[in-house]
């Protein structure tokens, strides 16, 4: 029995010299990984030696010396190459940093693209299809008084007058012109008084970085990511209240959002990391900009009406950078 983990010793270090050879140009021909092959490749040939030697008794190879010499090179390149693989791990962390840091520069780059068409594309409505429509509006106006048919005048001024709002609400739901001039606090309470709320819905929220002005990328990603959470609590919770605030904690702009509905799953966001929707896409924008989240269900944290409530409710922890990193 001994003979045979001997003889499988023997084999397993011949197939672990020939496998590292063969992996050695997927190492780029790196210096620990050609030093410990070279340990490797001593090891078996000592091994074939020996085996040799047993299969072949005649062969008369005095093994003690080469052996000695062998367990001494073997050491050698084992300790050489361990203390050179060290820098090998060194350049595989950086370069996993560097493809982090391209891969958050993507987003970013994807994401201002995303906004600066979106710009692009409400100006020209509000430049183009805008100053159509209220000249159309006047038009009307001038001959509104020869359309002997009062309700089809009247039905025709109302389409005329929805247009131009449709107009201008997609223009500023596209870009919104108030959080490009006066800033977040602006036009989080413009979006919170226009978006079309349920009845039983309340909205309570406390700002407390009054008018000031952050890096316009940050600006923007809490912006979209406070929408995308309204959005998905009118959508999926059935929530009857939402409560939210928005601090500045010391180099971090911190949004605080809270739901009394049915709870969140943080297993949705791989979930949906495929789909490239909804809470994705609030975590690959706070990533971009290097900022943190955290979601969890709320519990009592989460009711925000202070009654007993069967349903779980959620809390949103968003943190963007107060400056650009």
């Amino acid at each position: 029995m001994l003979d045979f983990f001997w003889f499988l010793n023997c084999a397993l270090q011949v197939f672990a010299a020939v496998m590292a050879i063969k992996l050695t140009r997927l190492t780029k021909m790196n210096i620990s990984w050609i030093v410990i092959c070279a340990g490797l490749v001593v090891m078996s040939a000592r091994s074939v030696i020996q085996i040799v030697n047993v299969f072949i008794p005649g062969f008369g190879f005095d093994t003690h010396e080469p052996y000695t010499i062998g367990s001494l090179i073997v050491s050698l390149c084992f300790a050489l190459g361990v203390f050179l693989i060290k820098k090998m791990f060194v350049l595989l962390n950086q370069a996993e940093t560097r493809q982090r840091e391209y891969d958050k520069m993507l987003l970013n780059t994807a994401i201002m693209t995303e906004e600066n068409e979106r710009r692009r594309f409400a100006t020209e409505l509000h430049d183009g299809l805008g100053p159509l429509l209220s000249s159309i509006k006047m038009g009307f106006s001038a001959v509104a008084d020869d359309i002997t048919d009062v309700a089809v005048r009247k039905n025709l001024e109302l389409a005329i007058n929805e247009a131009i709002i449709t107009v201008r609400e997609v223009s500023n739901n596209m870009s919104p012109h108030i959080l490009t001039n006066l800033g977040l606090r602006r036009a989080i309470i413009n979006f919170i008084g226009k978006i079309p709320l349920p009845k039983d819905v309340s909205v309570s929220y406390n700002i407390t970085i009054a008018d000031k002005r952050y890096p316009e990328t940050n600006e923007i990603v809490l912006y979209r990511v406070f929408c995308e959470l309204v959005n998905n609590t009118l959508k999926h919770s059935g929530a009857t209240a939402i409560n939210f605030r928005i601090d500045e904690d010391g180099n971090q702009l911190k949004l605080t959002y809270k739901d009394n509905g049915s709870g969140f799953d943080p297993r949705r966001i791989s979930e949906e990391q495929r789909q490239g929707m909804g809470l994705y896409n609030i975590v690959s924008r706070v990533s971009s900009i290097k900022g943190s989240y955290s979601f969890r269900k709320g519990g009592e944290d989460a009711d925000t009406t202070g009654s007993t409530s069967s349903q779980h409710g959620m809390v949103a922890e968003i943190c963007v950078p107060t400056k650009e990193k």
